[in-house]
């Protein structure tokens, strides 16, 4: 009777806290969270190139910095949703060219513009869900079925194309609709590619963040079997989130082949490598069950800025490639030591 008078005192004692108490706790548990860890990084990386560059700050270089790191973020909210399924998708960027090459090879060729959008994004789904279907039915990892896929859609670019580009017709707006979300801009010059980053950073985050499907993602990433126990539906939820993000990987494509008007063969090469680099520094795990879109689009801002910082210094591309790679491995190291933590 006695012990459960004191349990009842502790308990009436732990109610009765101020609010302030519980407001502390809060703050404390924001300052171990990633997304706080690359935000201070992104800030302070911010004021270093503000102090070693006059140009850093203007106007005209932030509004280029977003743009360049537009697409790149798009391909990215798609990313995150493989990342925390504790899966990796490595044909993001084959696919990102491949999907420039179709959409401009069928405006080319006579297509209607609409029609053209719609069946390159059909091709940039239907690639993602096999992606998905063969990991989750060939239980083949993921690496394994993406680099396949990899250099499947590369050949099938160079193939389709002969290895030569493939440009719009100037001056006779053979796609509109295309170059003006590439080309255009609102909001005293914000680009369009901006407005178009931030419409799918808002739908990634709500179904990620607010839906069942998004707790079905993050209840996978943190234990298959388990989630498998409790009736999510595993296999499919798989399917979809690799289906997400070759859709958002040619969504981008085609908006890069309207901002360019022409698309190389080669167009993504290695961008699957800076999509997967801004998804991990933005606190997603590559074990799987933990990410969030804002964490994402913070990660691809420090990119963009480390790189866009590096350039108004004059430094080489080659010491561009190193430090993001040392950023990459900082980013991994806090997040290892703040999830023990």
């Amino acid at each position: 009777m006695n012990e459960f008078n004191e349990e009842t005192t502790i308990a009436d004692a732990a109610l009765s806290r101020p609010e302030r108490s519980q407001g502390a706790q809060t703050i404390r548990g924001l300052l171990v969270t990633r997304e706080v860890g690359v935000l201070a990084a992104l800030v302070a990386l911010c004021v270093f190139f503000a102090l070693t560059s006059h140009v850093f700050l203007t106007s005209t270089n932030i509004l280029n910095l977003l743009r360049q790191i537009s697409l790149l973020g798009v391909l990215s909210v798609g990313a995150t949703y493989v990342l925390i399924i504790s899966e990796v998708d490595l044909s993001v960027g084959s696919l990102y060219g491949f999907a420039g090459m179709v959409g401009g090879l069928l405006i080319v060729n006579g297509v209607p513009e609409i029609a053209a959008i719609v069946i390159t994004l059909f091709f940039g789904l239907t690639i993602g869900a096999l992606n998905g279907a063969i990991t989750v039915v060939g239980r083949i990892p993921s690496f394994i079925t993406t680099l396949g896929t990899l250099y499947l859609i590369r050949g099938a670019t160079l193939v389709m194309s002969s290895g030569m580009p493939v440009s719009l017709p100037h001056g006779q707006g053979a796609a509109p609709i295309i170059t003006y979300l590439a080309q255009g801009s609102l909001l005293g010059g914000l680009s369009n590619q901006v407005l178009v980053l931030i419409a799918v950073a808002a739908a990634g985050y709500f179904l990620l963040h607010k839906t069942t499907f998004g707790f079905h993602i993050f209840a996978i990433g943190g234990n298959d079997r388990a989630a498998r126990i409790v009736g999510v539906p595993v296999a499919r939820t798989k399917i979809i989130a690799f289906a997400l993000a070759g859709l958002l990987a040619a969504f981008a494509g085609i908006i890069n082949f309207g901002f360019l008007e022409n698309v190389q063969p080669v167009t993504g090469m290695g961008l699957e490598l800076d999509v997967i680099a801004a998804v991990i520094i933005g606190g997603t795990r590559l074990g799987g069950g933990e990410g969030s879109i804002p964490g994402t689009l913070l990660g691809v801002l420090l990119i963009g800025v480390v790189r866009d910082g590096l350039i108004l210094l004059g430094v080489t591309p080659f010491w561009q490639t190193t430090l993001i790679g040392a950023v990459v491995l900082a980013a991994s190291l806090i997040g290892g030591l703040t999830s023990r933590k």
